[in-house]
């Protein structure tokens, strides 16, 4: 019987949760470690330096731990509970403020690229993992570009609002991706997903979609 996911709820709490440091995001990983069922969750990266992620990502923080409905966890590096003396640099999550921390931020990513092998982004990125047990290295994940060549910043929000939507319906990460990546062929954004899984996956939905258009134009 093949494994499925389950996502965590947490009655009235976050979905979004700024985390700090990247020690949180092991400790939450492992406290759910389970050695049947796989758990998947997703990393937000955007640097509050960043003008466009505040315009476009981090002002819409409140809508969009409103909107993923508790189906999937995001979490968020480099932001603190914890007041940072004459910061200016905030985010709101249900009224509560929360800091950023440059140094932190920096850190946590070195750390995620060292563990997880995922490469050091300075530009935004949403990050779906799904870890079963062992090495981070092995954990299957999709990564999308949220500000490239192949994406627009200012569609943030309409991606979260798919991405919760496709959450809805409790697939694996698999199922995941392939509506997912479905979803932006179609809407001409296929470049801003940079890695899904694996490239066998990827050629595979890109021909069965390919044989579907071919099909209707004929």
């Amino acid at each position: 019987m093949p494994k499925t996911i389950i996502y965590q709820k947490y009655g009235d709490e976050n979905v979004m949760w700024p985390l700090g440091e990247y020690e949180r995001l092991v400790h939450e990983i492992k406290r759910r470690e389970n050695s049947d069922i796989p758990i998947t969750f997703g990393l937000l990266i955007a640097d509050y330096r960043q003008q466009l992620n505040r315009e476009y990502i981090l002002n819409y923080i409140n809508r969009f731990n409103y909107k993923s409905n508790k189906y999937i966890n995001f979490y968020l590096p480099g932001y603190y509970e914890e007041e940072i003396y004459g910061s200016e640099q905030t985010i709101k999550i249900k009224a509560k403020k929360y800091y950023f921390n440059e140094e932190k931020y920096m850190d946590f990513l070195e750390k995620l690229e060292t563990d997880f092998d995922l490469e050091y982004s300075y530009n935004p990125r949403l990050i779906l993992i799904e870890y079963e047990h062992g090495n981070f290295k092995n954990a299957k994940r999709i990564i999308i570009e949220l500000d490239n060549e192949g994406a627009d910043i200012k569609k943030t929000g309409e991606l979260f609002e798919t991405i919760f939507e496709i959450a809805k319906k409790d697939v694996n990460i698999k199922g995941f991706s392939k509506a997912l990546t479905l979803h932006e062929f179609k809407k001409g954004l296929f470049d801003r997903i940079v890695e899904i899984i694996d490239n066998k996956l990827l050629n595979g939905i890109v021909d069965d979609y390919s044989k579907v258009r071919k099909y209707k134009i004929m």
